[in-house]
């Protein structure tokens, strides 16, 4: 419970005292209670929002984190495992597609994955995010993450395009 609703129930419980623990309906105190607790489920809906918006950039950072450890990396080395991590969807997609019927259309899990697939290589094409590891700093730190999404904004990032080039973040 977040400390504004708990200093809200404090602050009604004092007020009221210990012998009367009810509300009358329509009351100043139950109005402001109710905003509290509607307060709180906004606030708990917006980070699970931002929470699951999070988690496919966290899922790509986990698969770089490996690389951090590695000493000295080139740019091919950099593109060998970003074709890896694209390939994780290629196999998802054969298993589904082969769960399927013939003549059936593709689940909408099939198509989801499609998507994310195009919208990964398109992002390849005019630069890949991925962490700077080529900054002692930034891989030292990226080695000692722990995969929570708040982490992120501490990581420096780059953009590595199909060709080999390396761009800054936008």
């Amino acid at each position: 419970m977040p400390r504004s609703l708990r200093k809200i129930q404090s602050q009604i419980n004092k007020k009221r005292g210990a012998s009367s623990t009810a509300l009358v309906e329509d009351s100043r105190d139950a109005r402001r209670l109710r905003r509290g607790m509607l307060r709180h489920e906004k606030l708990a809906r917006s980070e699970a929002v931002r929470h699951r918006a999070l988690l496919p950039k966290v899922k790509r950072y986990r698969h770089f984190q490996e690389l951090a450890s590695v000493g000295q990396l080139s740019v091919a080395d950099i593109l060998l495992h970003i074709e890896r991590f694209l390939s994780h969807f290629d196999e998802e997609i054969k298993v589904l597609s082969g769960e399927r019927r013939l003549g059936r259309p593709r689940s909408s899990q099939e198509d989801r994955l499609r998507n994310s697939l195009e919208k990964e290589m398109a992002e390849l094409n005019v630069g890949y995010e991925i962490p700077d590891l080529f900054d002692p700093e930034t891989a030292k730190l990226f080695s000692k993450w722990k995969g929570d999404p708040q982490g992120l904004a501490q990581i420096r990032t780059i953009r590595v395009t199909k060709e080999g080039k390396i761009l800054p973040t936008l």
